[in-house]
């Protein structure tokens, strides 16, 4: 691996195929989720991924951590090849890396109390009762939440703490990587503001890595290193975060920054963000082509010929266009 990367990703796919009927089930649909997906997420840094509803962002981030196993590809982390790990092998390397999900209140149990939700991975992994209550006292007070409330249920919290509930239990067990589904959707503005705060704050306290992902470039412009955008299952461009939101290079990314940033006060975020879905949900070009070539009006021949691979083209960013073919590009070979 090269010197200061966490976590390595080659040529990784995922396919999901439906399949029906009874006793003899056959497929009748498949949706490729991840196509041949390469990158590094360095020691330390937050890598933000984005791109607009079923491009394969979080199907990433789950394979990296294989909640979801791939069809193909590799998973380095600090050089553990993570698909070669045993179920008890992996079970014990979870402990490095963990998610905070979407939805905060969903993704606790409404049965168990927020002190009980907090301790059952230590549990889990067996820490006392005892020490594991010291460290929920510990974790909750890390995330600003008052430790003697813990005996309330979730319902009982606002989304907002339910969240820091969250992010409480995924650094129970002292991880260094975090992916974060968008964390912050299903929050007020002020609230993500607060939320992306404290994520900032425990990133530098502990030195953490992230992988944040999220449908809104701006947020992640503001929050994360470096940016990769995603469509259809591909990556079609990646660099630093400002560059990336500031100079976008590939016609998808100039698209989806017209349709999803450019929001006012007056509820017009949502109507954006569903002409950013209605963008995604175009029927996608038949035969190995551009992802993006069927809705870009840059498209040219080569575009329908071959998908274009992914041009370094300096500074840091990497662009998956026929456009950049010939200036200072070149393929980048991972």
């Amino acid at each position: 691996m090269t010197p200061g990367t966490l976590i390595e990703v080659r040529h990784l796919s995922k396919t999901f195929v439906v399949r029906r009927g009874a006793l003899f089930r056959h497929a009748v649909a498949s949706t490729k989720a991840v196509n041949d997906v390469s990158l590094d997420i360095k020691r330390g840094e937050i890598l933000g991924c984005v791109g607009g509803s079923g491009s394969g962002k979080s199907t990433l981030g789950r394979m990296i951590l294989r909640l979801i196993e791939p069809d193909s590809g590799e998973i380095h982390y600090d050089g553990t090849d993570l698909r070669a790990l045993s179920h008890e092998e992996m079970r014990e390397f979870r402990k490095r890396m963990q998610i905070v999900f979407q939805d905060p209140l969903q993704s606790l149990n409404p049965r168990r109390t927020v002190a009980e939700n907090i301790e059952r991975p230590l549990l889990n992994f067996g820490v006392t009762r005892a020490t594991a209550r010291r460290r929920v006292e510990e974790l909750l007070d890390l995330v600003g939440l008052d430790s003697g409330q813990s005996y309330r249920y979730p319902h009982e919290y606002s989304g907002g703490q339910c969240q820091r509930v969250a992010i409480a239990r995924a650094l129970a067990l002292e991880p260094e990587f975090l992916f974060l589904d968008e964390p912050v959707s299903a929050l007020d503005v002020s609230i993500q503001a607060q939320i992306l705060n404290l994520l900032a704050d425990l990133q530098k306290k502990l030195g953490l890595t992230f992988l944040f992902v999220s449908h809104d470039l701006k947020i992640v412009k503001q929050f994360c290193d470096r940016t990769i955008v995603m469509y259809r299952g591909n990556l079609l461009e990646s660099g630093a975060s400002e560059a990336v939101y500031r100079e976008p290079k590939h016609p998808f990314t100039r698209d989806f920054l017209r349709t999803v940033l450019h929001v006012h006060g007056d509820g017009s975020w949502e109507q954006a963000a569903e002409r950013a879905e209605d963008l995604e949900g175009l029927a996608a070009p038949s035969g190995a082509c551009c992802a993006y070539a069927g809705n870009c009006a840059e498209c040219f021949d080569d575009c329908r010929n071959a998908p274009p691979p992914l041009f370094d083209i300096g500074d840091g960013r990497d662009v998956a266009c026929f456009l950049y073919r010939g200036k200072t590009a070149e393929p980048r070979r991972p």
